[in-house]
């Protein structure tokens, strides 16, 4: 089995990793991405003068109509603007940000039960995956310090932590994932996808993007980590366990001797002195003891 040191460097490895990537996902704008073909759309217009005029403005203002990335908090355009958003540079693309979170209060409370679950989903996602980006510091700054220290208590306190971390993450992802059902398959009201012109949904691709995948990926490294950490705190307890006794077997002597060996008569074995030694006797009279001659 793997030593302590090995499993301790393995969950350290992950823990970084998975950390920077849950942190990477929630920084960039790729969970989902909408690509719109516009130039179908305009090809529509002209084969259909009453399209055009039905959706004219909607084409260069609705969001909809254009191709855009989602992410927890912005939205991006890979390529053209809607007119008159407001929009600002994030990594070299126009992005805007995300109001559903924080919606004006005259338009909530028009909000159906559907809208409104969707709203509190919405906002449980983003807290849950803030106070997991929160927990995985905290576990691994722990486990820096139990590193130093070499304490058991600390690489446990570490493991079970991340181990909660990958709960609050999970909750976090199946939130999103609920919210994204309920956009694409439940919502009929505008802005989502079943009250579209079938123009628009003809012409538009939607896929889930990489910064999902990253998000994933992540949460994956941060489980291995917390498994890392308890198996390296129990194992470091059987190390010690284990020097202990090599240390404790180094000072016990046996109060005995071997059988095979000859005790010379009169030796105190077991404790005080030793009894006075007899006179030694004539080389022609010894005992079977005395002396230690053997030669007889």
């Amino acid at each position: 089995m793997w030593s302590s040191t090995i499993l301790l460097s393995l969950s350290s490895v992950f823990g970084i990793i998975g950390l920077a990537l849950v942190l990477a996902a929630a920084l960039t704008d790729n969970w989902t991405e909408y690509q719109v073909n516009r130039r179908e759309i305009i090809n529509a217009f002209n084969r259909e003068p009453e399209l055009n005029v039905r959706l004219k403005d909607a084409f260069v203002r609705n969001v909809n109509y254009f191709s855009r990335n989602y992410g927890l908090f912005q939205i991006c355009f890979p390529d053209s603007v809607p007119s008159d958003i407001g929009s600002f540079s994030k990594y070299g693309s126009p992005c805007i940000d995300n109001t559903d979170y924080f919606p004006v209060e005259a338009v909530q409370e028009n909000y159906s039960s559907q809208q409104t679950q969707r709203l509190y989903f919405m906002r449980a996602n983003v807290a849950t995956y803030v106070l997991g980006l929160g927990v995985v510091v905290v576990c691994l700054a722990i486990a820096g310090i139990g590193c130093a220290r070499q304490s058991r208590k600390a690489f446990m306190f570490a493991g079970v932590g991340l181990l909660l971390t990958v709960l609050l993450f999970a909750v976090s992802m199946a939130c999103w994932h609920y919210v994204n059902y309920l956009e694409r398959a439940v919502l009929e009201m505008s802005p989502f996808y079943k009250s579209w012109e079938p123009i628009l949904k003809s012409t538009t691709r939607f896929n889930f993007g990489w910064s999902l995948v990253v998000a994933w990926v992540g949460i994956l490294f941060i489980l291995f980590a917390s498994v890392f950490f308890i198996c390296s705190a129990s194992r470091l307890k059987k190390e010690e366990e284990k020097a202990l006794s090599a240390k404790h077997g180094a000072y016990m002597m046996n109060n005995y001797y071997d059988k095979g060996a000859m005790v010379p008569y009169g030796y105190n074995t077991y404790a005080g002195y030793g009894n006075y030694p007899y006179g030694y006797g004539g080389q022609y009279n010894n005992g079977y003891y005395g002396y230690m001659t053997y030669g007889r």
